[in-house]
């Protein structure tokens, strides 16, 4: 138990427990909402968005925001503003307010979860996403092994007059299901697996046979959704992995390894792409669609520099639109919808984030740059982020990093320990993390180790004066 919570389960506080809630209600969201009609799937939908307003209240005052670091506070809350105010775009308040719940609101999620936890929170909520990761894992893989009975059972077959035929959960060819529940689309499921498999990677404390165990079940439902986005985010997030335990072995090492992983990246892809487009007489329809909405979204880059209007862009658009905008990047989306300079805010927060993890002194710590690196290829060619849970559950898992890495302290800064940590850094997490009894034990310590030195320092200096005196008279 002392690997859930080395720090004790004293003094954990109340507004933790709002984070635990979100780690058990964002996978059961696709498939409980399906179940659900009308007002009651609106209201158990509304859960999660509940949640993360009435903690980001809280946060703001109680004071808490000043734990959050500046950085994050500013290209958040300037991330979020410029997106209500491109609701002035759209015609409907009802529609600019439900594209604003989806694009932006889930950003405050990053703000909540720094601001409310501390170093001790962060290993019990790690055990309680793995652990909620199984369970989901397994339902890809029951429900998978289904087939269309589960489709209908969703109540997605027979699919409604008008409605489109949901095409994304089929590969082209083929009239077996992909694996996807519980979350709405294979793509997200990928997703949010692959992010799980970052917080297992990242907990320090954890034999390697247990993370190896538990890894089997997400690989097993990542392999099912047939999700490229999700087999290119987990040789990703190997890379990621790999990477940061050659750099703290071998420094010298890593640029050398990222720029062979780099090579073999864009060789693959280059190849892929030749089969595909020359070798192959069938193109594949899929990549043919993703490469076809990116070129065709552009334009309104430049016809829209300040957004094309607040809910009128991407699949969740549709439900107040038929004319909605749909994009194959979250980036493309929240730059249509929002304007070039909201995109521009989200990268660079997104570097940010990235930055922080690898200078960051634990394993823990160096968990917002394993997210990033596992889920950048599914948000950039995908708009996997528009679905909250996909993007609440990479917001929290990114708070909870920046929260390890604040108590673990920065590599490389000036003044070090024998071990190579921040002297100050490290002291300073410990006496706002640690349990309040055990801050002072190591004060009272600290200062009677001090005293005694002091005591020995005296004796020391009188008894050379003494022997100092003996010594002259002597001499006389």
């Amino acid at each position: 138990m002392s690997a859930i919570a080395p720090h004790g389960w004293s003094g954990l506080g109340v507004m933790w427990l709002g984070i635990l809630a979100l780690a058990f209600v964002l996978p059961a969201n696709g498939v409980i909402s399906a179940f659900l009609h009308g007002a009651a799937a609106t209201a158990f939908g509304a859960v999660k968005d509940a949640l993360v307003l009435g903690l980001f209240v809280l946060v703001v005052v109680t004071g808490r925001l000043r734990r959050v670091p500046v950085p994050i506070v500013v290209l958040v809350l300037m991330i979020v503003s410029l997106g209500l105010v491109s609701g002035a775009w759209t015609s409907s308040l009802t529609q600019a307010a439900y594209g604003w719940r989806n694009d932006f609101l889930p950003f405050l999620a990053l703000i909540v979860a720094p601001a409310i936890l501390d170093r001790r929170h962060v290993p019990i909520l790690a055990t309680v996403f793995v652990v909620v990761s199984q369970a989901a894992a397994i339902t890809t893989i029951v429900t998978w092994s289904q087939g269309l009975k589960w489709l209908f059972t969703l109540g997605v077959f027979p699919v409604p007059v008008g409605a489109p035929f949901p095409s994304s959960l089929f590969v082209a060819g083929s009239i077996v299901p992909r694996g996807f529940s519980p979350y709405a689309a294979p793509n997200e499921s990928a997703a949010v697996a692959t992010m799980m498999l970052a917080v297992l990677w990242t907990r320090p404390r954890w034999p390697l046979w247990l993370k190896g165990a538990l890894t089997l079940l997400p690989l097993v439902a990542i392999y099912l959704t047939q999700s490229r986005s999700g087999y290119i985010g987990l040789a990703l997030l190997a890379a990621a992995l790999v990477s940061w335990a050659i750099f703290r072995a071998r420094p010298e090492m890593m640029w050398a390894f990222l720029t062979i992983m780099a090579g073999a990246g864009v060789a693959g892809v280059t190849l892929y792409l030749f089969i595909d487009k020359v070798v192959s007489h069938v193109a594949d329809p899929s990549l043919i669609g993703h490469s076809d909405s990116l070129l065709e979204n552009i334009p309104f880059l430049v016809t829209h520099p300040f957004g094309y209007g607040l809910g009128m862009v991407g699949p969740r658009a549709l439900n107040y639109s038929s004319d909605a905008i749909l994009v194959e990047s979250f980036f493309l989306l929240l730059a249509i919808e929002s304007g070039i300079l909201v995109m521009l805010l989200f990268a660079a927060l997104l570097v940010y984030l990235f930055q922080g993890g690898v200078r960051a002194r634990t394993l823990d710590g160096f968990l917002p740059a394993a997210l990033i690196a596992g889920s950048v290829v599914s948000f950039t060619v995908l708009p996997t982020l528009q679905e909250g849970p996909v993007a609440y559950t990479l917001w929290i898992l990114c708070g909870m990093g920046v929260v390890a890495a604040r108590a673990g302290g920065v590599a490389g800064a000036a003044q070090t320990s024998s071990l190579g940590a921040p002297v100050e850094s490290r002291v300073v997490a410990a006496e706002s993390d640690a349990v309040p009894s055990r801050v002072a034990r190591a004060r009272r310590g600290a200062r009677g180790t001090a005293a005694d030195a002091s005591g020995e320092r005296d004796a020391g200096s009188r008894g050379s004066r003494r022997a100092l005196r003996s010594s002259r008279h002597d001499d006389a």
